[in-house]
């Protein structure tokens, strides 16, 4: 599952600066161009790629449905088990549209916030519920419990990366600088 992409506002500076590539330019491009239109995008992809995971992750376990929104339904078993209201999906579903529109930064601080009000009990209890939902998506190499506990930690650190990626981004004459004061070390 891809979102649809989010190009970053330095990457078009870098194409015109890197490449001399005005945003509107229309003529032919060689393969050392797109390699280098690549390489550069690759580099401004962190954000990206993380949301992308974070979607991913959310994907693994079921959709809400009439039907699973029940008592007996995942996400009843989810909100009860983490103890927060951050994990309702009625609450989460703008977090989610946005990340699948390349967007994750709601849903990143909406996972952080929730998990880090825990305790160490619903935490534990969060983790069961979601490693009994994981059951048959994975090989059962471990037990559901710590499936469910590896999820939960990858998931808050993934929001982590894309917090982090979408916090205060260097522009060009910060990249420089940067680059320059290391180079002086």
């Amino acid at each position: 599952m891809v979102s649809a992409p989010r190009q970053p506002e330095s990457l078009g500076d870098y194409l015109y600066r890197h490449l001399n590539l005005p945003l509107d330019f229309e003529g032919p491009f060689t393969v050392k161009h797109l390699a280098d239109v690549a390489v550069l995008a690759t580099a401004h992809s962190a954000g990206y790629a993380a949301t992308q995971h974070m979607v991913s992750l959310m994907a693994g376990i079921p959709v809400p449905t009439e039907r699973n929104d029940e008592r007996e339904g995942f996400w009843f078993k989810f909100w009860q088990a983490s103890g927060t209201a951050y994990f309702m999906p009625a609450n989460m579903k703008h977090s989610v549209v946005a990340a699948l529109d390349g967007d994750g930064t709601s849903l990143a601080d909406r996972f952080l916030t929730g998990l880090s009000e825990m305790s160490p009990e619903q935490w534990a209890a969060t983790a069961s519920v979601v490693g009994t939902a994981l059951e048959g998506r994975l090989s059962p190499l471990k037990e559901p419990e710590r499936n469910g506990e590896l999820w939960l930690r990858d998931v808050q650190l993934t929001a982590w990366r894309v917090l982090y990626a979408d916090h205060a981004p260097l522009g060009w004459e910060e990249r420089m600088a940067f680059r320059e004061e290391w180079k002086s070390v």
